[in-house]
Parts: C-alpha cells; structure tokens; sequence
C-alpha cells in the first residue's frame, strides 16, 4: 500500500478499511462498489471496472451502482455496455443525474435528439451534461452555446477527440476555421484513424489556404475510408485549389460513382467543367445534382451560373433565384413590409428596389432600371453609398438614396425587389439588352481635373490598368491574370499606361518599374476605391481600359470606354459573347478551354491597342 499511501494517506486509510470488509466478506456489494470507485480515482480503471461490475452483480437493484457501471465503461470507450448500465440505473431511479446525462450523450449517437432532450430535462448537474447539451446546441444549430459547452468538457476530459471534433464543428459552423483546424488537429493526435476529423481538417484548411496540409489531411481521410465519397469530395476541393484539375475531376466522378446521388458532388463536378470551359458536360452534372436534390439551393444556383455562361437566359435568370436560400451568397437581410415583385404590372406602382452583391455586379443590374420606368412605375432604388450621385446623375427620373441595412427608406411601396432579380423579367432574351448599356454621366468638373492631370503624361495614348479585384480570396485568385502576363502589353509603344488597381498595389508598381523599366502614372491623392466620381471623371479622359473582371470594368463599361476584359473564361455575366452584352464597349479577352497561358490574349490586346484589330 505504499504507493496509495504516497498519493494520499486518507484514500490509503479508506483503502485499508475496503480491503478489511472484503477478506471478512469477498461477497460485500458496497466494500466492492467503494473499492471501485477508489481504484478509479487513482487511475487503475481497469480494477475500477472489474470491482464494480462484480458489486452490480451482487446488488443488482442498486441504481447507483448501474450508473458507476456505466460510467466506468464509457471511460473504457464500451459504450455500447455503458448504454445497457445506464438504462437500467434509470428504469430503477429516474432521477439518477449522471446516468441520465451520459445515457442522452449515447442516444445522440443514434439521432435520438428528442430523447436526449428528455434525459436533460431533469437540468441536474451531471459530469456528461456539458457533451450532450454541446452536441444538441449543434444538432439546434446554437454554435456558439455548442462551443461553451464543449468547452467546459474538455476541460474536465481534455483527450476526448469526438468532443474535440465537435468542438471543431461548432467553431467551422461560425467560420472560425482556424480554430476548428486546431480542435481538428487535436482530435486526430488523440485517435489517428478519426475519419471525420481528417475530412473535416481538410475542408477547413482548403478554406484557410493551405492547400497542401489539406491534401494531406484529405489523403489520409480518403486511405481510411475508400468506400466514403465524401472523402473524395474533399480530396477533389483540395486538388483544384492546387491546379490538379484532372486529379480533382477524378475524385469527383469516383465519388459519385460510389454515391450516384450525391448532389453536392455532382454540382462540384459542374462547376469544375464549367470552369474549364466545357459547358454542355457542366450541365450535365448540375442536372444530376439537382435530380438527386431538386431542393439544395446551392446546386440551383450553380446551375444557373452555368445555364447564363451557356445562353439559356430564361432558365438561368430562374435558377438565379435560389441564391436567396443559400449560404455561400450571403443574402443581406431584408425585413420589409412590402410584397416582393414577381413581375407584374407596374403602371401606377411604387417599387423600392434595394442593392446586392458587389459594385460591379450592381452596375450591371442597374442598367435595368429604365426597363421599371418605362413601364410606368415610380421608382426608389437603394445603392451603395459609392454609387449614389452617379446613379442619381445617371436616372434623374428615379428616387435614389444610400441603402441602410437597418431602415429602409421612409415611404409606402407596392412592391420590393433585389436588384439582381430584375433581369429575371426583363433581360430574358438577349434582344432584350439594349444597344449601348453605357448610362453614367461624370462630373463635368472632375472631367477638367483629370484632363489636366493626365495632359502632363505627354503624347500618346492613355490605357488604363486594372489586374484583379481587391477582393481576392483563393478561389477568385484563380480568375485573375498574373502581373507578369502584362509585361508584354505594358511594352506596347506610344501608350501611357495608368494605374486603375484599387487596393494596395504600390509596392508591386515599384517593382515593375525597376524590373521592366515601364511606369503605370497614378496620384497619391486619388482614393481609386471610395471615390467613384473621381473614378468615372479618370475613366472619362481615357483612350482605352485594360482589366481583370472587376467594378473597374464594369464603370468603364457603363462609361463607354473603349475595354478589354481579361478574362478566365469563367465569367457567366458575358453569357459566352465575344462583347459584354450589358456594356458592348467592352471586349472579352477569355482563355480557351485547356488554355493556361495569357499570351495569345495579350498579342490580340496590344493589337487592338495598336489599332490593328
């Protein structure tokens, strides 16, 4: 007994006092019991489990010591006996607090949600509680009380991994990822063969970046299960990122070869092709997608990306629907009184048409606002702050103000509308595009300050330049030429080249000019993100644009600037056209399909610029 006596002398002594029942009695239940709990209070789980399955033998109407039971083989991950211990504990007392927790933690296993919210319900304090309450809050959909929860756990059971799974669950639901990388990653160093853990470490690292590590994780998910396709999902969302496409298109049809139902591998796969130019087989996985769910949002609006890039504008402009119900656009929240317009007649009516999705987006969508007016309505629109006086400028017939998420504006209105559903009834058919979409006026004043700047550069023409959007997140990354791919066209002769980059681009624009010996002009004073009129009014004394798909496009489209879009190949708003249908001043410069180099563009680019083509 010395090494209990090191521990602590009283437990020693209350060893000593078990050990003296047991030789008068080996049959003693409670000697057994306490004995038990004792050797798991020292860590010897296994003498724990041994004693006090023999105690629950001999007193087999003792509620407590089922629950002991139970609890000691949950410790040994049995939980399938812990289950059995635990549910007759209750049949024998209802009120047992740890029996009723634990019990609610396993059935969750089983989906039994309802049940484990009836075991809770007794709201006792109870060492399981926390993980099942942790794991409901998820099932609810409550992340952060989930997280709180399983927090509390894990400080009592720090090398739980499916608690620290959960853990990650509720820290990914609310975009916390790298977080949720760290409860992963700590749930696979506790049981290395965690299946959803390395799927789900996967996933949260492609969304960090980290392309690699989540191959890695993704790879080792795919080995332990081969037979889960969606471990191929996950490989495939990895490899994309990395550029492997054919390596991703391989595990996405392997995962729906496996599952001929997985909608969400089959639009995957949809956009995949779509993204490599190959339309008709892109819509083809989209109608498996949606045939599988015809419900999953997600899929729909994909389709229509896919439907719009290929011409189909009535269906595409009806799939585009479905972005109101998904995630990933982000619909800004609207709570508004007013019924929403579904295209009918608006002679006579008041229509409050309020603002989505970015700057460039917004422009385009604006051109459909004469379409209301000639229809006879009277017209509010709310715009991006950015865009107010242009807008107002641009439509003098309509009420323009700043859109304010939390009050919309003061008035009554027969209808409402996102700005992004008005194509849907009136941009159906691509003859119902006007013939020049250009409809911003520049201030006539920025216009001569301008004028002025740029007279400085001398002779020539002046090109603007525009490389990618100022929000670039990985996958967009991809949409955009390279700097380097420029050089060719920032060498084109009798061109002063203009800087049109919006986010912070100095140090890139040092180095081309040390590298290559071209300078791009700009102004320290000139704010190319905020300030929209001042834009405009530089746009406006431009010979030509060059850019990336980006708000700078489509102001020099709107403008009627001469432009040239370099473009991936991927963007849906030209439906395929060698001309912007919303803004025919603009060229598409696109890749072809399987084309990775920008050259061949940047060859047809400085010809136009050259006037050679």
């Amino acid at each position: 007994m010395s090494t209990v006596e090191q521990v602590d002398p009283a437990l020693a002594r209350l060893a000593e006092e078990y050990h003296a029942a047991l030789s008068r009695n080996p049959d003693d239940p409670g000697a057994l019991h306490g004995l038990g709990r004792l050797m798991g209070q020292l860590g010897q789980h296994d003498l724990e489990l041994a004693l006090i399955g023999q105690a629950t033998a001999r007193a087999p109407g003792e509620a407590g010591y089922h629950e002991d039971l139970g609890l000691a083989l949950l410790d040994a991950g049995q939980r399938s006996d812990a289950q059995e211990a635990f549910e007759e504990a209750l049949r024998l007392d209802p009120n047992r607090a740890e029996a009723s927790a634990a019990l609610a933690d396993i059935v969750l296993d089983n989906g039994e949600t309802a049940r484990a919210r009836s075991l809770l319900s007794l709201g006792l304090p109870a060492r399981w509680a926390p993980r099942a309450l942790g794991r409901i809050a998820l099932a609810d959909g409550r992340w952060s009380e989930a997280v709180t929860q399983l927090l509390i756990h894990l400080g009592q059971y720090p090398v739980d991994a499916p608690a620290l799974f959960y853990l990650g669950v509720g820290l990914q639901s609310q975009e916390m990822f790298d977080a949720a990388a760290i409860a992963y990653t700590q749930a696979v160093s506790v049981d290395s063969d965690f299946f959803e853990a390395h799927a789900n470490l996967g996933t949260v690292l492609t969304a960090l970046g980290q392309y690699q590590h989540a191959l890695a994780a993704a790879d080792r998910a795919v080995s332990l299960a081969p037979s889960r396709p969606g471990a191929y999902l996950n490989r495939a969302n990895a490899r994309r990122e990395l550029g492997d496409l054919s390596g991703a298109e391989e595990d996405l049809r392997r995962a729906v070869e496996l599952d001929p139902g997985y909608a969400e591998a089959w639009s995957t796969l949809g956009n995949l092709l779509h993204d490599g130019g190959r339309l008709a087989e892109g819509l083809t996985a989209h109608n498996r997608a949606i045939a599988a769910a015809p419900t999953l949002a997600q899929a729909r609006w994909n389709r229509s990306f896919t439907l719009l890039a290929s011409g189909a504008l009535g269906a595409g402009w009806d799939e585009y629907e479905w972005r109101h119900q998904t995630t990933a656009a982000r619909p800004e929240p609207r709570a508004l009184p007013w019924p929403s317009w579904q295209g009918e007649s608006l002679a006579g009516a008041r229509i409050f048409v309020w603002r989505e999705q970015g700057i460039g987006d917004e422009l385009l969508f604006l051109t459909c606002l004469p379409d209301l007016v000639q229809a006879g309505a009277q017209v509010t629109v709310a715009v991006s702050e950015r865009l107010v006086s242009l807008t107002a400028r641009a439509f003098p017939g309509v009420r323009v103000v700043a859109d304010d998420l939390a009050a919309p504006p003061a008035g009554d209105f027969d209808w409402q509308v996102g700005l992004a559903s008005l194509p849907r009834w009136v941009r159906r058919t691509r003859r119902a595009f006007p013939a020049s979409g250009a409809f911003l006026r520049p201030d006539p004043a920025l216009v001569e300050t301008w004028r002025a700047r740029l007279a400085s550069l001398g002779e020539g023409r002046r090109v603007g330049l525009c490389w990618r959007s100022g929000l670039v997140t990985p996958d967009r990354q991809k949409q955009y030429a390279p700097l380097v791919a420029f050089r060719s066209l920032l060498e084109t002769p009798g061109i002063s080249w203009v800087n049109l980059q919006y986010d912070d681009c100095e140090a890139e624009l040092e180095a081309i000019e040390k590298q290559w010996g071209r300078r791009i002009h700009r102004w320290n004073d000139a704010d190319l993100r905020n300030d929209l009129e001042s834009v405009v009014g530089l746009l406006a004394n431009l010979d030509a644009v060059v850019t990336a798909p980006t708000a700078v496009s489509s102001l020099a489209g709107a403008l009627g600037c001469p432009t040239w879009q370099v473009d991936s190949g991927s963007d849906w708003t030209v439906f395929g056209e060698a001309r912007s249908p919303w803004f025919p001043s603009i060229r598409v410069a696109a890749l072809r399909p399987g084309e990775a180099d920008h050259g061949r563009i940047m060859a047809e680019i400085r010809a136009g610029l050259l006037g050679q083509g």
